[in-house]
């Protein structure tokens, strides 16, 4: 056979490994066992294996001398190096497990996998590997030797899955269904229609979905889909799902882009003119920061490799227990936080947890802005606002515990015009209302009122979320400029300008948040972030009853006073504004 098909697995614990060695080699790969560095390193002088797969702690020496000699090596340091550590052998501190994940990935390891000892490690360390792996390196089991949990053979799906080409350069492949959280995916097939992508993102045939690819330059595409096939293995494994895409210049830039890593002719219409890149960069005083904004409006993030690292971190804290919770599974991350499904394990039940971006948690002003939102939302008890149960500092890992909910965003009325019902928006817009009129009570601001901040549950009831920029108002921040503010699609013009901020400010950003779900449009757009902010500080918008005829001109008349360029024009309390919105219902 040949040596470049092999997997190297290295660990200390001869038991350990050869019962790893046994169900790869049972499930039809080639491993060569090893529990010392020496003996690795006689290996690698004589084979170039597939991929190394090795154990943080080795009978001679430990896994990061290894991996240095690896990358020393001109001959192997191309070779992709996991680490695959059993929890039982894990330190207890959790600083030091950051530290030693973090410290991998620094020094060039492309994964870090933690055996729980509570799933099918052969199973997750395979798919793991086809990530990083290009195609058809390893070779394929023979469909007589793979067999399925219940021990048959492995059916013609499972078999027509191995002989796919999959494009393994396409490093960083999202999915999202809002645009706000983001997971990612696998593509193992392509057409001129549409992608298979393996993913753990779920949903229901017809769908829309939002994919994206990341860029050098940390540029990406975004690209619409809808969900067309849906296709789960077993409970436990990420499902795989079929997807065709929208038509548009960001379909072909996506196709073209996957297709010359597979080698694949590019589409005809690529010769179509390109619009301009767009960016999302946020201008607040004499400062720029990366945001994210609404799918339309492209984004300008941090590297690929360094996202891709961010996603890596999320993914290896999955499995571990921070205090009394333990992380489940990845939800998805936004600019500043990971998302996590997980388990309370003294009352059962399950909570969502969010844990700071490990690159911010260093920054003072940021981590500062994390612990500021878990007290303002700890404060506001309301059967509409997402609760916050515990917030928790292990070592340098911050994360807060709160409520999980299960459910979409006002996004998907805009995505999905069929779902429009004018009087059901009617009875959100007065629930939100209602909201944050007690929000005001309390003297805060929220300052990123958006519809992928507005939740519907499964039982129908209304939530507002983050309030990562929120802002206390008291006599000592009355009159402070505040820089930054959410996304520039709802951001009113005193927040742009950085001006002291009051109830007007979030009335304006309702007011935009709601024209977009009725009008399908948001009231000001651009090619790029200051296009929009421009139009939100000069110009006037086209009044919603134009957008949509099926609004009355009562509620158009009360969006646009919303809506008006100076604060004092506004409705200046929720109450006045409530007293509106009841008169339309009636």
């Amino acid at each position: 056979m040949d040596a470049k098909s092999y997997i190297l697995l290295l660990n200390r614990e001869k038991r350990y490994v050869q019962s790893v060695c046994e169900a790869l080699v049972k499930a039809g790969y080639d491993v060569l066992m090893e529990t010392t560095m020496q003996g690795a390193l006689n290996v690698l002088d004589r084979h170039r294996p597939a991929i190394i797969v090795c154990d943080c702690e080795l009978e001679d020496a430990n896994g990061y001398d290894f991996l240095a000699r690896v990358k020393k090596n001109p001959a192997s340091k191309s070779v992709p190096f996991v680490f695959l550590v059993s929890s039982h052998v894990i330190v207890d501190s959790l600083e030091e497990e950051v530290a030693k994940i973090l410290k991998a990935f620094d020094m060039g390891a492309v994964d870090f996998i933690v055996d729980t000892m509570d799933e099918d490690i052969v199973g997750l360390l395979m798919k793991r590997i086809r990530k990083v792996l290009p195609a058809n390196t390893l070779p394929n089991a023979s469909p007589a030797e793979m067999k399925t949990e219940e021990g048959s053979a492995t059916s013609e799906s499972e078999r027509r899955e191995s002989q796919r080409i999959v494009p393994g350069q396409v490093a960083v492949v999202e999915l999202s269904r809002d645009g706000v959280l983001w997971m990612p995916g696998r593509i193992t097939n392509i057409n001129d229609q549409g992608l298979m992508i393996e993913t753990s993102l779920l949903g229901r045939l017809g769908m829309l979905l939002y994919i994206r690819v990341g860029l050098s330059g940390g540029k990406s595409i975004v690209a619409t889909s809808h969900i067309k096939h849906i296709a789960i293995k077993k409970e436990s494994s990420s499902a795989e799902i079929g997807v065709e895409l929208d038509e548009s210049v960001e379909w072909i830039k996506l196709y073209n882009y996957v297709a010359k890593l597979m080698g694949l002719a590019k589409k005809p219409s690529d010769t179509a003119e390109m619009p301009p890149e767009k960016t999302g960069v946020q201008i607040a005083g004499d400062k720029k920061q990366y945001i994210y904004v609404d799918p339309h409006l492209d984004r300008v993030e941090e590297t690929e490799s360094g996202r891709s690292l961010e996603i890596k971190f999320y993914r290896s804290l999955i499995g571990k227990q921070l205090g009394n919770y333990k992380v489940m599974s990845f939800i998805g991350a936004g600019s500043m936080a990971g998302v996590f499904k997980g388990w309370d394990v003294l009352l059962e039940r399950n909570v969502a947890l969010k844990v700071i971006s490990y690159k911010l948690s260093t920054i003072p002003s940021y981590r500062d802005m994390f612990i500021r939102e878990a007290r303002v939302v700890s404060k506001l008890t309301h059967p509409n606002i997402a609760q916050i149960y515990h917030i928790d500092q292990r070592d340098d890992l911050f994360y807060f515990v709160m409520e999980l909910i299960s459910g979409g965003t006002l996004v998907e009325f805009i995505k999905d015009r069929s779902k429009l019902n004018v009087a059901k928006t009617l009875e959100y817009l007065i629930t939100v209302c209602r909201t944050l009129d007690f929000v005001t009570k309390q003297n805060i601001v929220h300052r990123d009122i958006k519809p992928a901040n507005i939740m519907i549950d499964e039982r129908g009831v209304l939530k507002v979320v983050d309030f990562g920029v929120a802002v206390v108002i008291d006599e000592t921040t009355k009159h402070q400029k505040i820089e930054g503010f959410g996304s520039p699609l709802y951001a009113s013009p005193e927040c742009i300008l950085g001006q002291s901020l009051d109830i007007c400010s979030d009335i304006y950003s309702l007011g935009a948040t709601f024209y977009h779900v009725l009008a399908g449009v948001p009231p000001f757009d651009g090619d790029t972030v200051e296009d929009v902010i421009k139009k939100h500080l000069n110009e006037y918008m086209v009044p919603l009853k134009k957008r949509n005829p099926m609004v009355s001109v009562d509620l158009s008349d009360i969006i646009d006073k919303m809506m008006a360029k100076k604060p004092n024009e506004r409705y200046t309390s929720y109450r006045a504004l409530l007293g509106d919105l009841t008169e339309v219902v009636h």
